[in-house]
C-alpha cells in the first residue's frame, strides 16, 4: 500500500484528488496538509511514502520546504504539483531529488503513473513542461553542471537501462519488451533522459555518450 500525503492550500483540491483516489486498491490517503508546517507536523507522526506538495502555500518556501523533507525523510517522495507554466522553480527543485513535476490539470491517470513511478524510485515530468515555458532542453537543467562520473547521480537506475538499450538502437517497443514496462513509460523516461541531460533528441543521446565516454 501506497501512503499518500496531499498538501495544498485549497481543501476543494484535495477532497477533489482523494475522491479519484479512493477506489484505488494500491493507494491509501494517509493525510492532508495546506500548508508548510502542517506538512512538516503530519511526517513527523506519521509514515508517508509519497508527498505531492503544491508548489504555491501560503507562508510556505517550496525550496526550503522541499530540502527540509528530503533531507529528514530521504526515503520519502516528493511529487511537485504546479498550476504554473516555466521553469523557475523546476530547476531550483530537481537538485533535490524531487520524483515528479505535475501540472494539476492532468488527469487521473496521468497522477496514478506518476504515484506509481515515484513509488519505484523513478520520476514522472508533465509532457507539457517540454513544450511550455522553456526555448530549448537546456532551460530545464538543473543548476549544477553534469560530467560523466556524476551520471549515475543525475539518471535513475531505470533511466540508466534504458540510455543504454537505446544506444544500442533499440525502439520504444524493443525496449519495453525487454524491460517489461509499457511504451508510454518508455517514452517518459527517454523524455525525462533527453530534459536531464540538456539535449535535444536521441540522436543528441548519442552524442552525449560518445562525447564523455559513456559507451563501452
Amino acid at each position: 500500500m501506497i501512503k499518500i500525503l496531499i498538501a495544498d492550500d485549497h481543501q476543494l483540491f484535495i477532497d477533489g484528488l482523494s475522491s479519484l483516489m479512493k477506489n484505488e486498491p494500491e493507494i491509501e490517503i494517509s493525510g492532508q496538509a495546506l500548508n508548510g508546517a502542517e506538512v512538516l507536523s503530519i511526517l513527523a507522526s506519521k509514515s508517508i511514502d509519497i508527498i505531492l506538495l503544491d508548489i504555491n502555500m501560503p507562508d510556505t518556501d517550496i525550496v526550503a520546504l522541499t530540502k527540509e523533507i528530503r533531507e529528514k525523510y530521504p526515503n520519502l517522495k516528493v511529487i511537485i504539483l504546479t498550476m504554473y507554466h516555466g521553469t523557475r522553480y523546476y530547476t531550483k527543485l530537481l537538485k533535490y531529488g524531487i520524483h515528479g513535476y505535475l501540472y494539476k490539470s492532468e488527469g487521473k491517470e496521468v497522477f496514478l503513473t506518476a504515484i506509481k513511478m515515484a513509488s519505484q524510485g523513478e520520476m514522472y515530468i508533465s509532457k507539457e513542461l517540454f513544450s511550455s515555458g522553456a526555448k530549448n532542453t537546456k532551460d530545464l537543467m538543473p543548476a549544477f553542471s553534469l560530467k560523466s562520473s556524476s551520471i549515475d547521480n543525475v539518471l535513475t537506475k531505470r533511466e540508466l537501462e534504458i540510455l543504454k538499450l537505446i544506444v544500442q538502437e533499440c525502439s520504444n517497443n524493443t525496449i519495453a519488451e525487454k524491460l517489461f514496462i509499457s511504451t508510454g513509460t518508455v517514452d517518459t523516461h527517454r523524455k525525462n533522459i533527453i530534459l536531464k541531460l540538456g539535449v535535444k533528441n536521441t540522436v543528441g543521446l548519442i552524442k552525449y555518450c560518445i562525447q564523455n565516454n559513456l559507451i563501452d
